[in-house]
């Protein structure tokens, strides 16, 4: 056994190791096709960074022509423009 799989031991499932050793290997089988599925859902749900969730808040942002005319007479520097932070203040 792995030193990685012998850590079974701090986790919650500690309790279960004798039980799955005993289990045939069919029941093997059906544990971890169901462990792979829950570790699935657990990497697509991880949580989104803060620009992740900027980034899907703005997508479909409709600037008024009024506000674009101010940004476009706005003189910043090409640094400040690529800046993440510029653009959230600005909604671009």
């Amino acid at each position: 056994m792995t030193a990685l799989a012998q850590r079974i031991t701090e986790t919650p499932m500690a309790p279960y190791i004798g039980l799955m050793r005993g289990m045939t290997r069919q029941d093997i089988d059906i544990v971890v096709t169901f462990l792979n599925e829950v570790k699935k859902d657990a990497e697509e749900s991880k949580p989104k960074s803060n620009e992740e969730i900027i980034r899907e808040k703005y997508k479909n942002l409709r600037i008024s022509p009024r506000v674009k005319a101010l940004v476009d007479g706005l003189s910043l520097s090409k640094e400040e423009v690529d800046d993440e932070r510029t653009k959230y203040m600005l909604g671009i």
